[in-house]
């Protein structure tokens, strides 16, 4: 497995029958607080940027949360108003739902398959489901902040390579 910054994250992840290996592992940290640990998924030899944004490629996100310190009660609202715009109601729902139950040591991950779509699962439980791959990018959109996607996914993934 590799390691950021001592935390374990898996050195691959099974999609559907895809086998991923780990692009990028980093944790988000606030002195010495662990906030989580986050590793991105993609195809080997695909560029994650490419992968991230091609509907014909597989990958995931894996997020396990370390620290409830900073956790805020509700979801923050740039990622509340990005999933609400992408999912149905109930599956908007059960992710708000999600973020209320969530606990230290929990795994967070967010799927997405060619066919069957993108799947959030708190642990090993599935909580939302939509065939649409525009959740991957309006998310993606979201998490750049306004700096153009590709280069903020490329730097990121430059400056957190995982350790093998």
């Amino acid at each position: 497995m590799p390691t950021s910054t001592a935390i374990r994250v898996p050195s691959a992840m099974r999609i559907g029958d895809v086998q991923l290996p780990a692009a990028s592992c980093a944790t988000r940290d606030t002195l010495w607080i662990h906030h989580y640990a986050a590793a991105l998924y993609v195809p080997p030899r695909e560029s994650p940027i490419d992968a991230l944004q091609d509907p014909q490629q597989p990958k995931a996100l894996h997020v396990q949360i370390l620290s409830k310190a900073f956790l805020p009660k509700e979801m923050p609202k740039k990622w509340r108003d990005t999933l609400q715009g992408e999912l149905d109601g109930a599956a908007f729902g059960a992710v708000r739902e999600a973020w209320h139950e969530l606990s230290v040591g929990d795994r967070l991950t967010v799927a997405y398959l060619p066919g069957p779509g993108m799947t959030l699962q708190l642990n090993d439980r599935v909580v939302a489901r939509t065939p649409k791959h525009e959740v991957i990018d309006a998310l993606l959109k979201t998490w750049a902040e306004g700096e153009p996607v590709p280069q903020r996914v490329n730097r990121v993934v430059a400056s957190h390579p995982c350790q093998h």
